[in-house]
């Protein structure tokens, strides 16, 4: 898919006029599309044992998401200290965002607090598979924000292969030391969105996300009806056997079937009460034997 451009926002960027936003949004995206913002849902207690404090102005930026059709996603930061903390946080974050649907993943945003860069690399990727997973259980599309240094030298890369990743680096052009589905490229308002002056996280994503949430009913979507089978095999079929016959009235009998003879006795594949019906008269007529029963399944 062609590059979609996006903001992430907080209480930071204040009161937001979101029938402004979600006109630039599609201006800087061409017209062909919406553009899509990350929403911060509020910060993990800094005391590190979990519990989410809400952003001030999280509802509200989602109402006006929602009113303006802006496509949005959601992220949390990361003051915890363990992978239960971690998970404590999360839970409270699916009830925050509990009834709303979500286009852009929720992501676990992890960054340089004094605790993450002395915990090391393994403490640091089990905190944020811990959050992930609680999310995942929920019914959400689980990702993961650190810096580009932060993913090469504070994670273990490899053990977070299974999920989607927000990569910040303020660098002229992406690189695929972290393989990412967005972007944040740029903190001064690259895109020039009106109303935010130079202060504003600017995004690309490389991934249709919406098309996922929807297609798998994650993020608040419904999930997908189970396929159905072809109308044909809804209705109820026949197995008719007709015989025994002489050759003649066998190819007679095949031939109203539409099959080249390879027997003279014969159970035929399920078929039709309609179809059924024309092999019973033309048995009939021969005065050949036919039963017929119903095929299961």
């Amino acid at each position: 898919m062609s590059k979609i451009y996006g903001i992430d926002v907080s209480h930071h960027q204040g009161a937001i006029n979101w029938a402004t936003v979600a006109a630039e949004l599609r201006r800087v995206n061409g017209g062909t599309s919406p553009g899509f913002a990350i929403l911060r849902a509020g910060y993990s207690a800094r005391h590190g044992k979990g519990g989410l404090y809400m952003d001030g102005q999280l509802l509200r930026n989602i109402k006006g998401c929602e009113q303006y059709g802006v496509p949005m996603g959601i992220y949390f930061y990361c003051y915890d200290q363990s992978a239960d903390a971690a998970a404590t946080t999360a839970e409270q974050v699916v009830k925050a965002i509990s009834g709303h649907k979500f286009d852009y993943p929720i992501y676990y945003d992890v960054e340089y607090e004094p605790f993450n860069k002395v915990c090391g690399k393994a403490t640091n990727t089990t905190i944020i598979k811990s959050a992930l997973g609680v999310l995942e259980q929920a019914g959400y599309y689980a990702a993961v924000y650190c810096s580009r240094d932060f993913f090469l030298n504070y994670t273990n890369l490899s053990a977070l292969s299974g999920f989607d990743k927000w990569e910040a680096a303020y660098t002229a052009t992406d690189t695929d030391g972290v393989k990412n589905g967005l972007w944040q490229y740029s903190s001064t308002n690259a895109l020039g969105i009106k109303g935010f002056g130079a202060k504003l996280d600017c995004d690309v994503s490389y991934v249709d996300y919406p098309a996922i949430m929807h297609a798998k009913g994650l993020n608040g979507y419904p999930k997908p009806s189970a396929e159905t089978k072809p109308t044909e095999s809804a209705t109820p079929l026949q197995c008719p056997t007709i015989g025994p016959m002489s050759k003649g009235d066998f190819d007679t009998i095949l031939a109203a079937a539409g099959h080249t003879p390879t027997a003279y006795t014969v159970t035929f594949p399920p078929m039709t009460t309609a179809a059924a019906s024309v092999l019973q008269q033309k048995a009939h007529g021969l005065s050949v034997g036919y039963s017929s029963m119903w095929a299961e399944g």
